[in-house]
């Protein structure tokens, strides 16, 4: 428990004693503490649990069973690739739990209650029955309470969808998850924990939130389908390779586990949730805590940003730089009246900070007052002198002159806020300006280079803010957004017309919190992933329409819990690592996961041939599958998916990989499926296994071929990868002869040369032909042909289901 020194608060001038460290105690021994026992994210057991009992988990074991029954303990290599898969997901998941927890502690939700006479800060899960606690502007409610004191207007959107602000005074009930918009009250908890009542509505509408990533849900598809086929697929393979083998059992569990086990694309999973994993333990090193892993992707594919003026460009801080006078008042009364209208404040924000700091704070008796809010943009008090407004031009009551309407104009130009001082009839009422308040806001020093970053990347930046357009306008130019001087003010548009608007403006001034999020649903109806910057409660609902939500750490409570990534420093200048690091893992892990796919489709069609020919037997045992899967598909895979690759992301995963694993699948399909038939031949004089072998080294190299096409354009990294894996491909086959069946991946006599001359021959004419079918599907660009054909016919399809 933290004891607290607050803003124009002392010990000595509480209104209440609060709790009693013994009354705490007591309640908390009757269990009334404001713990629910959610379960927030996984247990160890869990991510253990989950890793371990998957689809093809099961799978890979019952094979596993199988072959060490039968005693084919040399086809057990997969494990190889499988084992390792597992430990690291689980060793990776538990590391990010672990990074994510220490993370989470700095953004933890804190409650300001007073105890033993003292204001301290303790964490919400601490709150009893009968604490007494105080909450300001921006803060959420952190549990059921009721109002002892103060005046507030807090937003229960989050409990019913209604926006509305809603006026609560003394005597009224304040619920969990709602957040204040407007003054400040001391209140009394009345329920905790599993009591509160959003913990009701959250246990009667309990379900789980699919993430919104486009990449899971293909991958998650993908996986699915390859599962509905897989168990067919598996029995009409026993099936047939029980016949085709003359009933021989030993033979039939071989081949058939090579099928099996060749069409799950092992690893494509890991690969994903890996990189993603590591990308969220980097990113937190740079003070980014992504609370979805998810969000990553979708601000990598983000094409549109948008950003609040305060908090974001600018560091939050404001000062005054003029104060002029527009009547008989002299600057000395000004003073005074702001002085006393900011002592009667019970929140201060970012412009009651700069006011205070220019005029100071002195108390006064009030008689009533209308708080601060940002759909209001003004506040009010009415003192036994007279009755004060303060705010907006526009906003506060009171008329606008021409000269003052010119005044608002120049200071725009500069960038800079004004404000309306206005002495109003009475509260509610109109009333006339009498002081014109100008306010300069701090541009943060890498704003310009970070904002210049995204453009470069393609992403069109959207300057949204509540502020006069001409002001925002002014300091999005200074900080380079492209079309900043093509701006607009929102104050006085129908839905309709910022609708049409989106699209066309850089720059939205005057944005009510309505229009924040009618303007991010049009920019996404119209095609776009947005991402969406904010710090403030009048940010909130925005920031849960967009695609990817980005808070501030030291903005409002509710705008970081409502976010997917939380900027710990506040230094929104690390947004472009999250977007490079999104792209490296997206684009890296498509680019990897054709690898994984081309080996499934090309199983696939194997199995398929061999199962709608008669007599003919699946070729492959899970072991020869060691040199595909290692070094052209895992290994390659891996070094692949950590180059750096700042291309921004586009189409959807399926199209994107799936597609392309077809010509690639073909490439080795073709010329394996030659020399299966070729090697049946008398002339050939090649034994099942032998050509069995020939037919794998065949694939392999295929694969290769593939890898090296993949990574076209070179960089030095790419082909560093091919020099790599290449070398390994040679060494392992090297290693596997010389040692003769001690690896026994390619038997000894593969190459011929126990025999005859026409072995060789014929390899090395299998060799050639692949390497000729691959240069012509790759160089001569058939297989993006093939691919654009498959593009049309299934955006074809999706264009007939729309109808």
């Amino acid at each position: 428990m933290e004891i607290l020194e607050k803003e124009g608060v002392e010990t000595a001038s509480l209104p209440y004693d609060g709790l009693t460290s013994d009354e705490v105690k007591a309640q908390k021994k009757h269990g009334n503490v404001n713990v629910s026992k959610e379960k927030i994210g996984k247990s160890y057991f869990e991510i253990i649990f989950d890793n371990l009992f998957t689809f093809f988990n099961f799978i890979w074991a019952l094979v596993s069973v199988v072959l060490i029954a039968i005693g084919s303990y040399t086809n057990l290599t997969f494990l190889f690739i499988i084992v390792p898969n597992v430990l690291i997901a689980i060793v990776q998941e538990i590391r990010a739990k672990r990074t994510v927890e220490k993370l989470s502690v700095t953004t933890e939700p804190k409650a300001t209650v007073i105890r033993d006479g003292a204001l301290c800060e303790i964490k919400v899960c601490e709150l009893v029955v009968g604490d007494i606690v105080r909450v300001e502007m921006g803060k959420q409610i952190p549990s059921d309470a009721v109002v002892l004191s103060g005046y507030a207007e807090a937003n229960e959107s989050m409990l019913t969808g209604e926006s509305d602000a809603i006026k609560k005074v003394e005597g009224d009930t304040v619920l969990a998850g709602s957040f204040l918009v407007s003054g400040s009250i001391y209140v009394k908890v009345i329920r905790v924990g599993k009591e509160n009542y959003i913990h009701k509505i959250e246990s009667a509408a309990k379900g789980f939130k699919a993430p919104a990533s486009n990449l899971f849900r293909d991958l998650n598809k993908l996986i699915k389908y390859i599962g509905i086929l897989l168990v067919p697929m598996a029995i009409a393979m026993a099936i047939t390779n029980y016949f085709d083998s003359g009933k021989a059992l030993f033979l039939t569990i071989e081949k058939t586990s090579g099928s099996i086990i060749g069409m799950i694309p092992a690893g494509i999973y890991l690969l994903v949730t890996l990189t993603l994993t590591l990308s969220v333990i980097k990113l937190g090193k740079k003070k980014t805590l992504v609370q979805d892993m998810y969000s990553i992707e979708m601000l990598a594919s983000a094409d549109v940003l948008c950003l609040d003026k305060t908090g974001t460009i600018t560091d939050g801080t404001m000062s005054v730089t003029e104060v002029r006078s527009l009547g008989a008042m002299t600057d000395e009364y000004i003073s005074s009246v702001i002085a006393a209208i900011e002592g009667s404040e019970e929140s201060v924000n970012n412009t009651s900070r700069a006011l205070i700091e220019r005029f100071g704070s002195v108390k006064k008796t009030v008689i009533d007052k209308i708080p601060f809010s940002s759909e209001r943009k003004y506040s009010a008090v009415a003192f036994e002198d007279g009755v004060w407004a303060i705010g907006a031009p526009g906003f506060v009551p009171c008329e606008i002159s021409s000269a003052l309407s010119d005044m608002i104009r120049e200071r725009a130009a500069n960038g800079e806020r004004v404000l309306v001082l206005a002495k109003l009839e009475e509260l509610g009422g109109m009333g006339e300006a009498v002081a014109m308040i100008a306010i300069a806001d701090n541009i943060r020093p890498n704003a310009k280079e970070t904002i210049a970053n995204f453009q470069s990347q393609g992403v069109a930046i959207k300057i949204i803010s509540g502020d006069h357009a001409k002001t925002v306008s002014t300091i999005a130019a200074r900080v380079g957004v492209i079309g900043a001087l093509n701006y607009i003010s929102c104050e006085n548009l129908s839905d309709e017309e910022l609708v049409a608007a989106a699209e066309q403006y850089s720059v939205f001034g005057r944005v009510t919190p309505e229009q924040k999020v009618l303007l991010v649903k049009a920019l996404k109806d119209n095609g776009h992933t947005v991402a969406m910057t904010g710090d403030g409660v009048n940010d909130t609902l925005a920031l849960k329409e967009s695609n990817c939500a980005i808070a501030m750490a030291d903005g409002s409570e509710v705008a970081r819990r409502v976010s997917q990534i939380v900027l710990l420093d506040s230094d929104f200048s690390t947004l472009p690592d999250v977007v490079r690091e999104g792209r490296r893992c997206i684009n890296n892990v498509r680019n990897s996961a054709v690898l994984f796919l081309m080996k499934t489709v090309f199983v696939i069609c194997l199995s398929i041939f061999a199962i709608c020919v008669p007599g003919v037997l699946y070729p492959f045992e899970p072991k020869q599958f060691l040199l595909l899967e290692m070094f052209v598909i895992g290994i390659s895979s891996f070094l692949l998916a950590v180059e750096p690759n700042d291309k921004r992301i586009e189409g959807s995963f399926i199209d994107t990989v799936l597609i392309k694993s077809i010509p690639n699948a073909l490439v080795i399909f073709l010329p394996t499926l030659l020399v299966l038939l070729l090697g049946r031949a008398e002339t050939t004089n090649l034994s099942i296994y032998t050509l069995n072998s020939v037919a794998m080294v065949v694939a392999t190299v295929a694969g290769f071929i593939n890898l090296v096409a993949l990574c076209r354009p070179f960089t030095k990294w790419r082909l560093g990868v091919c020099i790599f894996v290449a070398a390994g491909i040679v060494v392992a086959t090297i290693a596997s002869i010389v040692t003769g069946y001690v690896i026994d991946i390619i038997p000894v006599d593969v190459l011929g040369f126990r025999y005859s001359v026409h072995r060789p021959l014929f390899l090395f004419g299998m060799l050639g032909f692949c390497i000729s079918l691959a240069g012509v599907v790759h160089l001569s660009g058939l297989s993006e042909r093939i691919t654009e054909l498959v593009m049309i016919g299934r955006m074809s399809r999706k264009n007939k289901k729309k109808k």
